[in-house]
């Protein structure tokens, strides 16, 4: 029989042939105008083709893409499985395949994305039932990375016709607490150039895209980093490959340009470049094949930003990565430390001093098993600046190194290098460290953020020149934002304890706890330069028990070994020795107060404010 305009139509959209009696309820949508038909990358896995509604909000274009990966895939596989954690990332046929943006909060607001796909892409949106509603074409390309899933039974699949009611008791599985890491197989053959990693996922670049703008952005090399299943094998997390064109090749542990290490992720050192929608950041070390662009070459690097592009530098950047995936899931919560980073972020002109880390954005990456060179997961990871006049040092280095003996130092070199940076340190040194410390608890408190855990000194990086500090781990044990009591509420608690008298909500500040290292840092700062931690220790003691007088006595002592040493043998104008011992009393009346919380730092300890208060009034010369 003769084929209808419709079924004409249907076949230039499938390349396949088609009668009116076989038009599924998704095909006549197509035909109709209502939805669309448009590429779905499986990162790991395939292609595919999926109708969506030609306007819809990107929320339920997520959901009809994850039903349509489950249905199809992940429920055939030998362990069935649904997704749960996922990031969509929306491509455009015409522009190169790494220009692109996620459909995330998480990493971009909503506003930002809506600005950039019609920025990007000219798609257009417009405001339907209180939500935003977006136009998508036949240009879209998807790529849906999945992180987790959740495994099921078996269960006979969906029905290839059958309706996909996206919204019914939907529930959101990135919220689930049975999730496990998605993972897939690779293998890659000599002398199969074909069967390369990065030919199969299109490149193998770290993917990053900035919380402000929403700009993308790729490593300037390949990178894949490694894991273990036990988060505990830390020593499997610290292999990188750098393949280009070529075989993955994993270097010994330590070779991955490794910053630093905590007990709940790794950070490394990685270079980024923007990405542009003529190709113009590719080199040979990106993949050959460079899908959907239209252009056969990519544009001269000299030529190659594209219009309304306004950043003109790359990153240079810290990437860190947790070490699970119930890590990561904590971590990417609005509460924890990738929510207040783009918080942090967004307030960044709060932070003129640089006292607080300045984060980048997100990333995307892919790493693979130590024990399994085959089998390969994607990560999300919280991307800051890197700054080498900070770099590694941390304030427990510091503190280290400020309390160390030289003598008992073999190495020559670093024998100087300690007597030179304690020789230098003055008491004016020693105010200025402690200043530029409680001023970033304070620009914190400025930015919004609730609490900082200051439990140990690995969270506070040291500048070069010992004047200034900045604080890289903001997760706040997790309490999010600045959540200010009302008098209702204290009221109410009040009445549920009984109490017989009703107080005000004590005045917000910062919750980090000052009673337990603070004072620590001061002492070995004022007593332990170049002495060692058990002088300090057995001064404090004998400082604590002596009487007052006898103890300032000491006090005055060890700041003229420590900070004066010598003068009282030189040969110098009265005056100029009077003038001294003056200041050196005044420093010790202060410590002494401060040490045994007299008057009138009694509370000295209690928040950042009476810290600010104390630290404010150490006499300097």
């Amino acid at each position: 029989r003769m084929e209808s305009d419709d079924d004409v139509k249907l076949m230039s959209l499938t390349d396949k042939p088609t009668s009116a009696i076989t038009h599924s309820e998704s095909e006549r949508e197509v035909l109709a105008g209502t939805k669309v038909e448009v590429e779905l990358l499986i990162p790991g896995l395939c292609t595919m083709e999926v109708r969506i509604p030609r306007e819809s909000t990107i929320l339920t274009v997520k959901k009809f893409l994850v039903k349509h990966v489950n249905d199809n895939l992940l429920r055939h596989d030998e362990h069935p499985s649904e997704v749960a954690k996922a990031w969509l990332v929306l491509a455009m046929f015409g522009y190169d395949d790494m220009y692109d943006i996620p459909l995330e909060v998480e990493a971009v607001e909503l506003k930002v994305q809506l600005e950039r796909i019609k920025h990007m892409f000219g798609l257009g949106a417009r405001l339907k039932d209180g939500e935003h509603h977006v136009t998508w074409n036949e240009r879209c390309r998807f790529a849906l990375v999945i992180m987790s899933v959740i495994r099921i039974p078996k269960v006979p699949s969906s029905k290839s016709g059958e309706k996909m009611d996206v919204d019914k008791d939907y529930v959101d599985p990135a919220k689930r607490p049975d999730q496990v890491p998605w993972t897939f197989v690779h293998e890659e053959r000599p002398n199969a150039p074909a069967t390369l990693l990065q030919n199969t996922l299109r490149a193998t670049h770290l993917r990053a895209w900035d919380f402000v703008t929403g700009e993308s952005l790729a490593s300037q090399l390949p990178i894949i980093f490694s894991f273990a299943e036990d988060p505990r094998d830390k020593r499997a997390f610290m292999m990188v490959s750098r393949s280009a064109n070529t075989l993955q090749q994993f270097h010994a542990p330590g070779e991955g340009d490794i910053l630093g290490m905590g007990e709940n992720a790794i950070v490394h050192r990685v270079q980024l470049s923007y990405t542009r929608g003529d190709g113009g950041h590719r080199d040979e070390r990106w993949t050959r094949v460079n899908v959907g662009l239209e252009n056969e070459k990519p544009a001269n690097k000299s030529s190659n930003k594209n219009k309304g592009d306004e950043s003109e530098e790359d990153w240079d950047a810290a990437v860190k990565r947790p070490f699970s995936l119930g890590k990561m899931l904590v971590f990417l919560q609005n509460s924890s430390e990738a929510g207040l980073a783009k918080r942090l972020r967004l307030a960044n002109l709060l932070n003129s001093d640089k006292r607080v880390l300045y984060f980048y954005g997100l990333g995307l990456g892919l790493s693979t098993d130590a024990y399994n060179e085959h089998q390969y997961k994607f990560e999300l990871m919280l991307l800051a600046r890197y700054c080498p006049n900070f770099s590694t040092y941390t304030m427990r280095v510091f503190m280290e190194e400020y309390v160390t003996v030289p003598s008992r130092v073999t190495d020559e070199a670093q024998r100087l290098s300690l007597h030179k940076m304690q020789s230098q340190f003055s008491i004016t040194s020693v105010k200025v460290f402690l200043v530029s410390l409680l001023n970033a608890f304070r620009d914190l408190t400025l930015m919004g953020v609730q609490a900082f855990d200051f439990n140990h000194l690995n969270n506070v990086l040291v500048s070069r020149d010992y004047q200034s500090v900045r604080l890289i781990d903001i997760d706040g044990n997790a309490q999010g934002s600045i959540n200010y009591p009302s008098l209702k509420d204290t009221l109410a608690n009040s009445d549920r304890s009984h109490s017989p008298t009703k107080h005000p909500p004590q005045k917000p500040s910062l919750d980090v706890d000052l009673n337990i290292l603070l004072p620590s840092v001061i002492e070995q700062l004022i007593l332990g330069k170049g002495r060692g931690k058990s002088f300090v220790s057995n001064k404090r003691s004998e400082i604590w028990r002596a009487p007052e007088e006898e103890g300032k006595a000491m006090i005055r002592r060890i700041l003229m070994d420590n900070f004066y040493p010598g003068v009282e043998n030189q040969e110098t104008e009265g005056a100029l020795k009077c003038k001294l011992r003056k200041h050196v009393t005044k420093v010790a009346e202060w410590f002494y107060a401060m040490l045994k919380k007299k008057s009138p730092w009694v509370n000295w300890t209690r928040d950042i404010y009476d810290a600010m208060r104390c630290i404010d009034h150490i006499p300097i010369s």
